[in-house]
């Protein structure tokens, strides 16, 4: 894996075969390869990576690089793969859990699996703690879209669930009119991931680490939003 697309980009470390990426651009043809940005499908929340963390190979799936797909004419060293998806209407715990040998789906393997489809999702919209919450974030032409650090509009698998342990955060953008119904209650949202807009969240330099494009992308944008009775 390299740093730019071409065998003079700077070498980042190495990709055991079987290890599933998220294609983020390419193909880029250079020095005789087609070189893909791949993205490792990340970690499921509350999960890190014991040190210390190796290169040659990847050891924690965090990485994002340049690949080169393989000899022309030879052998791949990429090739396209399907991840289990379940279909829409769903609830919210079949979207962030796979098969149990999976685990939890991370926010890019969702991406992979619906791309900017949209997809109807129940969960449980739980009251904000009596104490409130606090934050702050701004200077992006997308802040909505950027700032989850204040979103608060988390969804949880159920009604026992805490606040504080949400799966999925509801995005909303403003100029759509859209509006969350009252806490405590089964809602229904049907939304999309790849929203055009997160093309605006590339950062404008190192130290904007909320504006990231790819981030962005995994986000859950809503399109509409309504109380229900309960799970489906």
């Amino acid at each position: 894996m390299r740093a730019k697309p071409g065998t003079a980009g700077a070498q980042l470390g190495t990709i055991d075969a079987g290890q599933l990426g998220f294609v983020v651009a390419g193909p880029v043809s250079a020095d005789g390869y087609a070189w893909y940005r791949l993205s490792a499908v990340g970690l499921p929340p509350n999960a890190g990576c014991e040190p210390p963390v190796r290169t040659t190979p990847f050891t924690c799936p965090d990485w994002l690089g340049w690949v080169a797909a393989g000899q022309p004419g030879g052998q791949p060293w990429l090739e396209a793969t399907t991840l289990p998806c379940p279909a829409s209407p769903m609830n919210l715990e079949a979207l962030i859990n796979g098969p149990a040998s999976m685990g939890s789906r991370t926010p890019l393997e969702r991406l992979a699996c619906y791309g900017s489809s949209s997809i109807r999702v129940r969960g449980w919209f739980p009251k904000m703690p009596d104490g409130g919450l606090g934050g702050a974030c701004g200077g992006y032409s997308v802040a909505w879209l950027v700032c989850q650090n204040i979103n608060y509009n988390g969804l949880v698998v159920s009604e026992s669930a805490a606040f504080d342990t949400w799966w999925l955060k509801v995005t909303i953008d403003p100029a759509t009119g859209v509006t969350m119904p009252p806490r405590g209650h089964w809602v229904e949202v049907v939304g999309h991931l790849d929203d055009p807009a997160a093309r605006g969240c590339a950062p404008t330099n190192m130290e904007d680490w909320f504006g990231d494009e790819l981030t962005c992308r995994t986000e859950f944008v809503a399109e509409s939003v309504k109380p229900v009775a309960g799970p489906y």
